[in-house]
Parts: C-alpha cells; structure tokens; sequence
C-alpha cells in the first residue's frame, strides 16, 4: 500500500518510471563515486546520450504511426559517407554539398521505407531491415571499409563543441525533443498520426490519409539518422565502419524503456529522452565499477525489465 501511494505520489507511469531508476543509478553512482555525478561529468554523458536520443526521437514517430524503422544505422553510416566524401574530395565546399545530399537521402530511404510498408505491405520489421541491409551494401561497395577518417570542425562544432557550458550536441537534443513534443502532442498532424497507428482502417474511414502519414513518419525518422550522424561523428571526429554500430536495436530499446510500446497509437518524447539518458548512464555506470563491455549488456537487460515492471505496476495500480 506504501508503495503504490509513493508510486501515485511521484506520478510514476510507463513513461515516467524511467526517470525513477535514473534517479536511483545517480544516487548509487554517487555514493560510489561523488564525481560521477559532478556537473562536468553530467554534461558529458548528456552528450553522449544525444546522437542516440536523436535517432530514437525518429523512431518515436515511426512508432506512433505503428511501425518501426531498423534501417536508422544504415541510414546514419551512409550519410556519414555522403557528406565525408564531400569533404575529402572537394573541401568545405563540397561538405555544404554533401551534408545536403544526405539529408535528401535520409528523406527517399524513409520514402522507400514507407512505400514498402504501404504500397506492397511488407511487415515494418522485415522492409526497414530488408531496406537497410541495402543500404549496408550499397556503402561497402562504394567506399569499402572507410567512412572517411577525421571529420572537420564544422561537424565536431556541432558533437564536441561547446555554447557557453552547455554541449552544442546537448541543445541540438533538446531542440529536436521540444519538436518533436509539439508535433505529436500538439499538431494536427500529431493527432493523425496518433489516430493512423491506434487504428489504420478507423483512420483511412474518418477521412485522414493514412498512407501519407506513414511515409512521412517513416521520412522523419531518415531525417533523424542523418542529424545524428552530424552528432554522432562530431562528437567521436572519426569516421570508420563501426561507428553507429548497433544503433538501430539501441534506439528500439531507448523507446521502450521509456515506455512507447510498439503497437503504435501513443508516444512519449519525455520517455525517449529518459531512455537514451538511462541507457548511457548506465554504460557509464558499468565502466565506473569496472565491469568489462560484457557486462553492459546484462546490466541493461535488467534495468530495461525494471522499468518495464515499474511502469506496468504503476498503471496496474492506478485502474
């Protein structure tokens, strides 16, 4: 009973139970270690957490429209590629270029993402994965192994740079999560989509062009995979054929820990940013007490099952 009280107290739900176990590894970590928790250390794990919130802010609409995009790493490795062979091959110039292109790019594999999906009803998982095993191959054979080397310092201005104190990845996110709430929450078109993925064929008889949305559910995501290769390879400043590796499943996760089921119909841009600030906290956490790159895998299994079961015995509780 004291529990369920604290839980309705603090306004624990799905969503919100992820800012809960937040809270708890921050408090441990800082028993631990006082630094960890230090506002310098906090900045950067805020910005190591950012190119992963932005990729999973994308998935967030895809999730919502009732999909799910496992081609956002492919996409986010092939526009690292565009724009670095911009650059290497003809200077600054050639990167405005090359970072246009990839934004075009992100937009026609979101395009062929959702054409898949609705046109010819391929099953979301099977399409994107299909769509950016493609994309994979694509890359490998037009520049082999390497994405291009060190980035220039426009990109690392926006991955490791700083405004004042804040990181510039760090107020990218935010930017991109304020966004990214009022289209879904406060926008017709958040509202379409809303209604497209709690039923498809209640949509299309009410009139809203169900098709449409999808597609364009599916072009932000592209979107978003290529604004957080900007991140991404600027905060790291080199471009190689790991980076950005497993992003796609991590960004999945991020959106589930914090709360956005698949199934589409509802969506929480809060719980995406809890998510992806857990999950690289966590990775830190593991670091500080030692563990190899092994443990991190379990360690987050089991922070993801803990915050599933808190927010499921918060919404129990409450009906």
């Amino acid at each position: 009973m004291m529990q369920t009280s604290i839980l309705e107290k603090l306004k624990i739900n799905k969503h919100t139970g992820v800012f809960l176990i937040l809270a708890i590894i921050l408090v441990i970590s800082g028993l631990y270690s006082p630094g960890f928790v230090s506002s310098s250390n906090l900045l950067i794990m805020l910005r190591q957490a950012s190119a992963l919130g932005i990729l999973t802010i994308g998935q967030l609409f895809v999730i919502v429209g009732g999909g799910v995009d496992l081609s956002l790493e492919a996409t986010l490795q092939m526009a690292i590629a565009i724009f670095m062979f911009g650059f290497n091959n003809f200077g600054q110039a050639g990167l405005m270029v090359g970072l246009g292109a990839a934004v075009f790019f992100g937009l026609l594999a979101g395009f062929v993402n959702g054409i898949l999906v609705i046109r010819y009803h391929v099953q979301p998982f099977l399409s994107t994965l299909f769509t950016g095993s493609i994309i994979t191959g694509i890359r490998l054979i037009w520049v082999g192994i390497d994405l291009g080397g060190d980035v220039p310092n426009f990109i690392r201005f926006f991955g490791r740079d700083r405004t004042l104190t804040i990181p510039n990845a760090a107020i990218i996110f935010s930017i991109v999560g304020l966004i990214a709430f009022v289209l879904i929450n406060r926008s017709v078109f958040g509202r379409k989509l809303v209604a497209v993925g709690t039923n498809y064929d209640a949509a299309v008889y009410s009139g809203i062009k169900a098709g449409r949305m999808v597609i364009l559910s599916y072009m932000i995501s592209g979107v978003s995979a290529v604004l957080a290769s900007v991140v991404l390879s600027g905060y790291v400043g080199f471009a190689d054929r790991w980076i950005g590796a497993g992003m796609s499943f991590n960004s999945l996760i991020a959106a589930v820990i914090g709360g956005n089921y698949l199934g589409g119909g509802r969506g929480s841009v809060a719980g995406v940013i809890g998510g992806a600030l857990l999950m690289t906290i966590v990775i830190n956490f593991v670091t500080l007490l030692g563990f190899s790159h092994s443990y991190q895998h379990i360690v987050s299994g089991l922070v993801l099952i803990l915050t599933i079961f808190i927010g499921s015995y918060a919404k129990r509780k409450k009906s």
